[in-house]
């Protein structure tokens, strides 16, 4: 039967500035707050995507509302896809005890359309998709007016998943065209911009710090104070004239090594190009093998393969951080974005304390790698040749992105970590700067009275404004932390995750348990 949360982290949300969306998102499922997992045995490589996503803390959720009178749903964030769907009353995982069992997954809201007096049915079939772990989620399409940041777009279409392979919705935000209905529809994005809720098909990403719970998603604004210096604009790579992803030109990764050594890996010594597609919904980031092999021979790292994944020192994480730094670098016009990212922030310590190193490991102290060979979905076979760069959530904390869905482009700035200040603009379809012919007045100071600087007016006539971020790194890092989730079922089987969770899955098998936080999302 279904499961439900008897605990659930409440997400602030809200409306800060005109014709923009805020609100914020929390990493993993609201109030499941998760230990580390135990050895696994060779019978997991097979599964390794769907378990490193797991065990990675399982990506970014928002709480929205769907129906009327409202019903409170759960969704994964994810840029990789396009369509936004909730699980249905009647979804197999949830009504299935035998399945829940197996799997260990929690669904922790579904959607009852029978509540709803503004639902409406388009199709009872008709949706599929397969995600790059090789997991298939299947259902139809319907009708309801969906409430987020507290802005309710009217009759939005959706799906409605009847065959789960996860325990929450997932809000795509990528291009119509990648739409898995028959017929393209107008979808989150694009109705948020036609029924004038935000001025601009854009939205703004802050994940923030790997040791916080906590980021947050403007639709229509950037808020200057999350990002460091100039906003850098990269226009988005088309597929046969088409725009499906958000794709930019990965042109090198340039690694700082703990010896202050410069590691050059440019895309073009490749036998083929690279694309690196910016991906919220999965948890880490995946390079082409050959990058990966001269990147991991550099750094204290080995691959394990009964886990099928690449592990490195836990000594990065240490106090002072290690100097160790990745520059990814990004081509646009005649010059190059770059975006640092420090290793510590690609260290996730999630193996489980009784983890034993094979005999030819460098060493004992192993964390999770926050990279990994694109290779890994090989095994999955949705992939026949990984020739792409996946830039998922251990790259995009270090970032902040807008993406401008009407201009097809993305602004990418230096995350001002732990950013505790707001400072919003909202962004224009066509802005336009307008010259009164004195130049003291044209609002480029980039300056006020706290010594940062301010938004600038756009000084192009489309896409997205030439903004200035703050001038360095402002705060510290505060932790944050919620609940623990107890889950009961109608058989009163009571899980609870937390220190213990180690123990749980020793029993009940891990090949059936990672879906339960399984993020990778983008799609083929």
């Amino acid at each position: 039967m279904q499961l439900v949360a008897a605990s659930v982290l409440a997400l602030a949300s809200g409306v800060f500035a005109q014709n923009v969306v805020q609100f914020n998102v929390t990493r993993g499922v609201p109030g499941v707050h998760l230990g580390a997992i135990p050895v696994l045995g060779k019978r997991m490589v097979t599964h390794s995507e769907r378990l490193i996503n797991f065990m990675a803390g399982g990506g970014y959720y928002a709480r929205v509302s769907l129906g009327t009178p409202p019903q409170v749903i759960t969704m994964l964030l994810d840029t990789g896809s396009s369509d936004a769907w909730v699980l249905s009353h009647k979804a197999d995982l949830c009504l299935d005890d035998d399945l829940q069992q197996e799997a260990l997954s929690i669904c922790v809201d579904t959607f009852n359309p029978s509540k709803s007096s503004t639902h409406k049915v388009i199709d009872p079939r008709g949706f599929k998709i397969t995600y790059l772990d090789g997991g298939v989620a299947s259902g139809g399409w319907m009708q309801d007016d969906f409430t987020i940041g507290g802005t309710t777009i009217k009759s939005l279409q959706l799906a409605y998943v009847t065959k789960a392979v996860r325990n929450t919705g997932i809000l795509g935000l990528g291009f119509s065209a990648s739409e898995k209905a028959a017929t393209k529809y107008p979808n989150i994005i694009d109705q948020l911009s036609s029924q004038k809720l935000i001025s601009s098909k854009a939205f703004s990403l802050y994940l923030n710090d790997r040791r916080t719970d906590a980021g947050s998603i403007l639709f229509g604004g950037i808020d200057t104070d999350k990002f460091i210096g100039p906003l850098q604009i990269i226009p988005l790579l088309a597929t046969n004239g088409t725009y499906t992803s958000f794709e930019i030109d990965f042109s090198s990764l340039v690694v700082t090594l703990p010896n202050s050594t410069l590691l050059d890996m440019p895309t073009s010594r490749l036998k083929h190009p690279a694309p690196a597609v910016l991906d919220s919904g999965t948890t880490l980031s995946y390079l082409p093998d050959a990058m990966v092999d001269l990147m991991t021979e550099n750094l204290s790292t080995y691959f394990d393969p009964e886990l099928g994944m690449i592990l490195i020192d836990c000594s990065y994480l240490t106090l002072p951080p290690s100097p160790a730094t990745l520059s990814f670098q990004f081509l646009f016009l005649n010059s190059t974005a770059s975006i640092r990212v420090p290793v510590w922030e690609m260290v996730l310590d999630v193996l489980s304390p009784s983890y034993v190193a094979p005999d030819a490991a460098p060493f004992e102290d192993a964390c999770l790698f926050g990279i990994q060979s694109t290779e890994i979905f090989e095994a999955t076979g949705t992939v026949k040749q990984p020739n792409f760069t996946l830039l998922g959530d251990t790259f995009l904390r270090s970032a902040y992105v807008v993406f401008d869905l009407g201009s097809y482009e993305v602004g990418l700035g230096q995350a001002n970590l732990n950013s505790s200040m707001t400072r919003i603009i909202e962004l224009k379809e066509q802005p336009t700067k307008q010259d009164d012919g004195d130049d003291n007045n044209d609002n480029n100071d980039n300056s006020n009275t706290d010594g940062n600087p301010t938004e600038t007016t756009a000084t192009k006539t489309k896409g997205l404004p030439s903004v200035t971020g703050v001038w360095a790194q402002q705060t510290t890092f505060t932790p944050t932390a919620g609940p623990v989730m107890t889950l009961v079922t109608t058989k009163n089987h009571a899980v609870r995750f937390g220190a213990g969770m180690g123990e749980v899955i020793g029993v009940m098998g891990v090949a059936s348990f990672f879906t339960i936080m399984g993020g990778t999302l983008m799609t083929l």
